[in-house]
């Protein structure tokens, strides 16, 4: 069996290394929480030919945003949700989740992509912050699967059956549009 330390000076000396050597960990896992970069968004192509323009305004995708959250029976609900378009196929969010009197603010970024093989869009997540905290790496890659199955099941019924791709996606700061056509036309 091991020696029990019956020394008082030798007991808070281990308690004070093993304090030290505990606040060192926890120190480096924040600072490497707090350090960790975006995502990168890959280049959209550019073209210059589409047959149809669809556009989806910022006021829209803020309303179905917090409905389609909280219809999918996720984990968290949300109390409330912003997203903010920006240039580039890009939006800044911030959400409330549901967490009885707890109001918490999640905030980050987003991006738009078409999917490899072009019957839908991708929403991507590109950063998440809960104040100075990036939760980046915390977050599953499977969390916006529901998200980009409703989006996919969208455009799939209303134009895949017209034989059209998504070509491209992009956005203002009002708007985000999908460009849509046949490949290889």
């Amino acid at each position: 069996m091991g020696r029990i330390i019956r020394n008082p000076f030798a007991m808070a000396l281990v308690g004070i290394l093993l304090g030290l050597f505990g606040g060192v960990v926890l120190g480096v896992l924040v600072l490497l929480l707090l350090n960790s970069k975006p995502a990168e968004m890959r280049p959209a192509p550019s073209l210059s030919t589409f047959d149809v323009e669809a556009v989806v305004e910022e006021d829209y995708i803020n309303w179905i945003m917090v409905k389609s959250a909280n219809e999918m029976g996720g984990p968290v609900s949300l109390a409330a949700g912003n997203m903010d378009l920006r240039p580039g196929a890009v939006a800044d969010f911030a959400v409330v989740p549901e967490l009885g009197s707890i109001k918490l603010v999640v905030e980050g970024a987003v991006g738009f992509v078409p999917n490899d093989d072009g019957s839908s869009i991708e929403v991507v997540l590109l950063d998440v912050n809960f104040g100075r905290l990036n939760l980046s790496r915390l977050v599953p890659r499977e969390a916006l699967d529901g998200i980009n199955a409703d989006i996919k099941r969208l455009i799939v019924d209303k134009v895949g059956a017209q034989g059209l791709s998504v070509l491209a996606v992009g956005s203002d700061d009002n708007a985000l549009w999908i460009h849509l056509g046949r490949k290889g036309d």
